[in-house]
């Protein structure tokens, strides 16, 4: 469904709305033919386009000409030739900077009524937020939500991942849709417990309570049951291969307890996670081919960097020397 958000965005409309004769309004009207079912959304955001479209003023000629002499003033140095800048291009300044304030005031009132909230955590940082409908949401490390400041009690409650987090989400006696959004897909829900991971490289669900309906862009939809695990990465292109898998949940959540689980990990995939959870760079002093057969298996502590570390090397044949925000690895 288009959000009023998108429907600003779209040059078609801010054309079609401001009565141009461009191939982009024409285009858009004819959208609008065809799905009658967004009028109220497009209405909606004609009304805050008028609101955002502030009256320009002219520029009073007495004020364009002391601002002008200021400048010269400013720009003048003894014994140096002085560029003067014509009325002209002076006007084409203060133009520029007259469009740049009606951007930003508009933004500024955007932001005002359909404003947005974002949660992030850092490099080895977790958080625990309540949403606008008393739902709760665990967030890992260098992850983020975002979601509209003020949810509206007549549309789906929606949220932005980046990263990884587990939802409790509250049901709603209207039965009222959660949605979150990834890269791959929607996780649509009424009320439940899942873990979702939106990263560079995969997008996974995994359900812990209730029940989850993953929506494709161009597949069927998938519904989930507890216990049940999805993966998706960025080598698959056939969704069609996509199928719910049985989840190890105590893997899955390690990270809500503060701990990594590893079980015949590839240590290169462990100095990926390494990577991402806390963002150092990683120096391998070793033949990578030597280090695709080192794995690595344990439940590790994730609350201490340093604990980490040492325990890694403890449970490996690897040799690792942190220094600030630098790792280095060797074989022993």
């Amino acid at each position: 469904m288009k959000q009023i958000e998108e429907i600003l965005e779209d040059e078609g409309f801010i054309d079609w709305a401001s009565n141009l004769n461009s191939q982009q309004a024409l285009e858009w009207k004819q959208w609008m033919v065809g799905h009658p079912e967004h009028k109220s959304d497009v209405d909606d955001a004609v009304k805050l386009l008028k609101k955002m479209k502030l009256n320009e003023k002219d520029v009073e000629e007495s004020i364009i000409q002391e601002e002008k002499n200021k400048l010269i003033n400013a720009l003048y140095v003894p014994g140096e030739r002085t560029n003067v800048i014509s009325i002209k291009k002076y006007k084409w300044v203060m133009t520029a900077a007259a469009c740049l304030l009606l951007v930003i005031c508009g933004a500024y009132l955007f932001n005002l009524i359909y404003g947005t909230t974002k949660i992030q955590t850092n490099y080895g940082e977790l958080a625990e937020r309540s949403l606008p409908d008393g739902s709760s949401v665990i967030l890992n490390s260098n992850s983020s939500i975002q979601y509209a400041a003020k949810w509206d009690n007549n549309k789906e409650r929606e949220v932005w991942i980046k990263g990884e987090a587990f939802f409790h989400v509250t049901k709603k006696v209207d039965h009222k849709r959660f949605v979150v959004h990834t890269d791959k897909f929607d996780i649509v829900v009424t009320g439940t417990k899942f873990d979702v991971e939106n990263r560079k490289n995969i997008t996974t669900v995994m359900l812990k309570e209730g029940g989850v309906t993953i929506h494709f862009p161009n597949r069927d939809d998938i519904k989930l049951k507890p216990g049940e695990y999805i993966e998706l990465n960025n080598s698959q292109t056939d969704l069609s291969q996509v199928k719910p898998l049985i989840a190890k949940e105590d893997k899955v959540l390690a990270w809500v307890n503060k701990k990594l689980y590893f079980e015949n990990t590839n240590i290169l995939e462990v100095c990926d996670k390494i990577k991402e959870l806390y963002g150092l760079q990683i120096e391998i002093n070793a033949d990578t081919a030597q280090l695709k057969n080192k794995t690595v298996t344990g439940i590790l502590p994730n609350d201490n960097l340093n604990v980490l570390i040492e325990s890694l090397e403890a449970t490996s044949e690897l040799k690792m020397i942190r220094n600030d925000n630098k790792l280095s690895i060797s074989l022993r």
